[in-house]
This record gives C-alpha cells, structure tokens and sequence, in this order.
C-alpha cells in the first residue's frame, strides 16, 4: 500500500511530491533500498515545513513504513502509526496507518490484533466507497488468513479484492499480479497443483508486463515449488534457479533463503548430491545458531514444512 498526499487543504510541495511519486515507482517496481532513500528525502522537505507539513510527514512516514514492511523490518514498519491514526482526521491517512499496522502484526505473527486493525482499515475503505482502498483491505484480510491457514477463507477475500481491482479505473495490473500469486499460492497448499501452477503463471506474465521484480521473484519460487509437489523435478529447476539468482540481486533475503531450501530439496530428489549440499550448507552458514540444520534437511522432504509466505 502507497500512501499519497491527496488531501487539498494540506500544503503542496513540489519537491516533496516529486520524491514521492519516484519512491512510489520504485516501490513498484521492487526496488525498495532506492525507494526507501527516496520516501527517506521527501520526509526531511516535509520537516523542513514546520507545522505546516505535518501532512507530508505523515505521508512520508506512512510509505516509509510501507517499505519497511517490505523489506522485512517488521518492528520498524510499525513505527510511529498508532500516533498518525490517532491524530489524523484524513480517512485515506487512517486507512494507511491501520492497514501498515494490521500488516506489520501480520508478519509478527500477531493475527488477532492483525485482524483488527485489518477491520479498522476496512471500516475507512468502506466511508470512502474507495474500490482501491477495499481492494487492498480485502487483500489483506486474505494474507491473513492465508498465513492462519484458513485457506478457502483467503481465497474468498482475495476474490472479493479482484471484484473490486477489475471495476476499479486505470491499471491494476500491478494489483493483479499479486492477487494472482497468492490465490494461486493458496490452491498449491490445497494440493490442486495445476489450478495453482496456472494462476502463478498469469501472474507471472502480469508482474513481467510492468516490471514488478519483486512479484516476479515470488512467482518463480511458487512455480518452483509446484513443479516440486507434482514430483516434475525438471521443470523446478529453472523457475528456482531464476527466483535464487533475481532474489540475490535484489536482496530478497526471504525469496533467496526460501529458493535455498527448495533447490537443496531438488538435489537431494535427483540424487544430486552437489546441488543438495550447496544449497544446504548455505542455508547452514545463514543459521549458524543451528549447528546440524545441513544434517536434518538432507534427511527430510522440506516440501512438507517449508512456508513461503511469512
């Protein structure tokens, strides 16, 4: 979610606008260090306003949060957002806040008090008869409950959130394509492999169509692990390789451990003890605080406990 200043009684500044639509585009397209500088800019000409732009830092302070999120810092995501949802009398900014806030409880694995900030945001999305705003809160209640495993429950709000993105105007592609991965994330955990393996793939083509690194990484890691579940040990590896070696660029640490483990499992189903181990030591270097996790994963399927989305 990216938070913009649209409310005509705050002050406008142009510098200030324009390091924000630059984040925001960055943010897009996956590249979050650069947006993070970017949102980190346009806070410090928000402050540079006094009291008058208290506005922009809220703004500002909202998409930092945002990235935060994205980046993994999820304590740091939440930084700051219960003050901006108590003071602000602008419904988009209080979306905004509860919807980083239910976010960040989310990734903490704090679902209850996810919920209801989830609930909150909804609640301003439906003042607003916004269908962006119900969109991405129909989203979120999805990501949710995916993460509960409360699967047909996720995949009944990210439907509801497609109702809205395809009767919202302009490009939703980006939307999308992240709504696609996830329904079809959530039918690979329901064994319908092939329904899966098929909405991973539309959002794949989505997410290439306008450059979003990110959703692309994540695709290719569910495509990866789809074709592992349905034993099609071949067609994994490209889709995983690929995920590995665009995760590592981009600093997806998440996506680049997650490939880690599903490649180390590829070897070890096609005896090939070379790939098996690689991948499996990597991870042992990235967790040294578990001295025999190389042992154990060479002696387990992974498929069976590996969660992509955290």
């Amino acid at each position: 979610m990216v938070m913009h200043l649209d409310d005509p009684t705050l002050p406008r500044c142009d510098n200030f606008d324009r390091l924000s639509s630059r984040g925001r585009e960055a943010t897009l397209r996956g590249e979050f260090v650069e947006a993070l500088a970017l949102y980190t800019e346009a806070r410090k000409v928000a402050a540079d306003h006094g009291g008058r732009g208290r506005g922009m830092l809220d703004a500002a302070d909202l998409n930092l949060a945002m990235v935060h999120l994205q980046m993994g810092h999820n304590r740091r995501g939440e930084e700051g957002l219960r003050e901006i949802l108590l003071r602000t009398g602008t419904p988009r900014v209080a979306f905004s806040a509860a919807y980083n806030l239910a976010s960040s409880l989310r990734k903490q694995g704090r679902y209850d008090r996810a919920l209801s900030y989830a609930d909150r945001a909804l609640d301003h999305a439906r003042q607003m008869a916004a269908p962006d705003l119900l969109g991405a809160g129909h989203s979120l209640y999805g990501n949710i409950r995916l993460n509960q495993n409360h699967l047909e429950r996720a995949l009944e709000e990210y439907s509801a959130s497609m109702e809205y993105r395809l009767a919202q105007e302009g490009d939703t592609r980006y939307s999308r394509a992240i709504l696609l991965e996830n329904i079809g994330y959530c039918h690979l955990l329901k064994e319908d492999l092939d329904t899966g393996i098929g909405k991973i793939s539309q959002a794949l083509d989505l997410a290439r169509e306008v450059g979003d690194l990110r959703c692309i990484a994540e695709c290719l890691q569910d495509l990866c692990y789809g074709h592992l579940l349905a034993g099609r040990h071949e067609e994994a590896l490209s889709p995983g390789c690929e995920a590995l070696s665009k995760a590592g660029e981009t600093g997806y640490n998440d996506i680049e451990e997650n490939c880690h483990y599903l490649l180390g499992e590829l070897g070890s189903r096609t005896d090939n003890l070379e790939r098996r181990d690689e991948h499996f030591t990597r991870l042992q270097e990235m967790h040294p605080e578990l001295p025999f996790l190389k042992d154990f994963l060479c002696a387990v399927d992974v498929t069976n406990f590996i969660t992509l989305k955290r």
